[in-house]
């Protein structure tokens, strides 16, 4: 159980990897990320599932 939260918390974490690569290179220079608020939930859910998976519940 514990591997599938890893794969799932390094999938989100790529995946906002990636649309926050995109936005900076296509958004002009000082203006905000169009999708910023996304980035930061899907950050923060990769980041709450790997610390999960430590949990000893689901060694």
């Amino acid at each position: 159980m514990a591997v599938v939260l890893i794969l799932t918390a390094m999938a989100l974490l790529i995946l906002a990897l990636v649309l926050f690569v995109r936005g900076r290179r296509d958004a002009p220079q000082g203006t905000p990320l169009p999708n910023g608020r996304g980035i930061l939930l899907l950050t923060l859910a990769g980041l709450a599932l790997a610390l999960a998976s430590q949990l000893p519940v689901f060694h």
